[in-house]
C-alpha cells in the first residue's frame, strides 16, 4: 500500500475518493487509482483518469502543499462528466484543508 495512503487524509464522494498528505513543498503532486472491480472497461477507465488529471492540471497551483491520491469509486458516463469533475475539484479542495489543517494542529490522522 501507498505511503499516502496508509498515513493520510481522505475524503468521499459518490464518484471518487481522494487521500491528501501533506509534503512540505511548493507544489503539490497527484497519483490516480482506477481498480478493474471497480471500473470493468478499460475505456471507462482511462475516462476517470484523463478527468482526474485535467482537473488537478487546471487546479494545481491552488492546490500546492499536499499530495493527492484519487481513487475511483464507480463508473463515470459521458453523461456526468460535469459532475465527476466537480467533485473531483471539491474532494481535492476539502482534502487539502483537512491536511493542512491536521499538520497545523498537529493531530495525526
Amino acid at each position: 500500500m501507498h505511503p499516502c495512503l496508509r498515513t493520510s487524509v481522505s475524503v468521499a464522494g459518490t464518484f471518487f475518493q481522494v487521500y491528501a498528505k501533506p509534503n512540505n513543498r511548493a507544489d503539490s503532486r497527484l497519483g490516480i487509482t482506477v481498480n478493474k472491480r471497480f471500473v470493468p472497461q478499460a475505456t471507462a477507465r482511462n475516462f476517470c483518469k484523463r478527468l482526474a488529471r485535467e482537473t488537478f492540471r487546471t487546479h494545481r497551483a491552488a492546490l500546492s502543499g499536499v499530495d493527492l491520491v484519487v481513487r475511483a469509486r464507480s463508473v463515470v458516463l459521458s453523461a456526468s462528466s460535469a459532475q465527476a469533475r466537480a467533485e473531483i475539484l471539491d474532494l481535492m479542495q476539502r482534502a487539502q484543508r483537512l491536511c493542512c489543517d491536521r499538520a497545523d494542529t498537529g493531530q495525526p490522522r
